[in-house]
């Protein structure tokens, strides 16, 4: 398990300096997970160094939203003046995400079942 948290954190750091390298306007834990997607994709770092840490951060990601949460509370009255906008962002967001991974769920079935 220790190996797969130390090679999720290195796919962290490397998304991070390859953003501050470069001031790519993509966050740096997202080019991480992409990059460490594409190990795992291409087979370069098996499967099963990564699963255990990756399962045992899943179960406890509810904890990883206490953080935002808590920093909302500084903009209570954004929050307040933009609530309107804010919702209708979040529903049209939850229904293009529900439709992509529909879409996504039946092409990879299908391509499965070839």
């Amino acid at each position: 398990m220790i190996r797969g948290f130390m090679l999720i954190l290195t796919m962290l750091a490397l998304g991070t300096l390859i953003n501050e390298a470069t001031g790519v306007p993509i966050p740096g834990n997202v080019i991480g997970m992409v990059i460490l997607f594409l190990c795992l994709y291409l087979k370069i770092i098996p499967y099963q160094w990564v699963k255990d840490a990756a399962t045992s951060l899943t179960k406890r990601m509810s904890l990883f939203f206490i953080p935002a949460g808590v920093g909302m509370m500084e903009y209570l009255d954004v929050l307040q003046e933009n609530w309107l906008m804010i919702s209708v962002t979040i529903v049209i967001s939850m229904f293009a995400v529900m439709l992509s991974a529909g879409y996504t769920g039946q092409f990879l079935g299908k391509k499965d079942n070839k």
